[in-house]
């Protein structure tokens, strides 16, 4: 799902690694008028407790000024080359950072925010597919724990794959935590389970099957 694409950069905080020059002072005033605050360094700042606090990050790519940016305890920030040579050395530099977006010199203001808009956006665009990938990650790795206690109380209980999925969807509920988490109390991989517990799990309900009054429960509550 896409989100509404960002325009407005005031307050933001930018970091701007360049040694001095022309180029660095249009990259700074140019900022500045767009309602950014701005910090500026010839190298990358050293590492402080806590660290420095920025939005966005542009950087030199030819003088080197990103060499110790991996070091930085930054957490993933937008970063912004400014390129000047297209030595393939250089550009690899640009390619392993991630760079979201990228200004040639020699630096004109008129480039500037449209690579600041393009770089914030892709970088929220890139957040919400990790977002959206650890969530279907996380999916799957709980279908897997449903799944392997479902197959333990077909084995264990004597259930029916229905009867021992429904089981602990009723278990889940009456609990108020997670299916997942009630197969792994199941599978005996949870806290806080006792002897007594899992022994009622091994035997199962009504002697390993949903009597009718469990049955109906399940079935109010879906």
């Amino acid at each position: 799902m896409s989100g509404a694409m960002l325009k407005n950069f005031r307050g933001l905080r930018a970091l701007v690694i360049m040694a001095p020059d022309s180029g660095r002072d249009t990259l700074e005033r140019t900022l500045i008028k767009l309602g950014l605050e701005v910090s500026i360094s010839d190298v990358p700042p050293c590492l402080a407790d806590p660290p420095p606090a920025f939005d966005v990050v542009f950087f030199d790519a030819d003088d080197g000024a990103d060499l110790g940016m991996d070091s930085l305890a930054m957490p993933d920030l937008p970063l912004i080359a400014v390129i000047g040579s297209e030595a393939p050395s250089r550009l690899a530099r640009v390619i392993r950072h991630r760079a979201a977006s990228h200004i040639l010199k020699p630096v004109r203001s008129s480039g500037i925010f449209t690579a600041l808009l393009l770089a914030m956006n892709e970088h929220a665009a890139r957040a919400r597919h990790q977002q959206e990938l650890l969530a279907l990650r996380r999916r799957l790795s709980g279908r897997r724990v449903v799944m392997k206690a479902v197959v333990q109380l077909i084995t264990v209980c004597g259930l029916s794959e229905e009867d021992a999925y429904q089981w602990l969807r009723r278990e889940a509920m009456e609990r108020r935590i997670p299916m997942e988490d009630m197969a792994r109390h199941a599978l005996g991989e949870g806290p806080e389970m006792g002897p007594q517990e899992k022994s009622r799990i091994k035997t199962g309900i009504t002697g390993g099957r949903l009597d009718q009054t469990d049955q109906a429960t399940v079935e109010r509550n879906e």
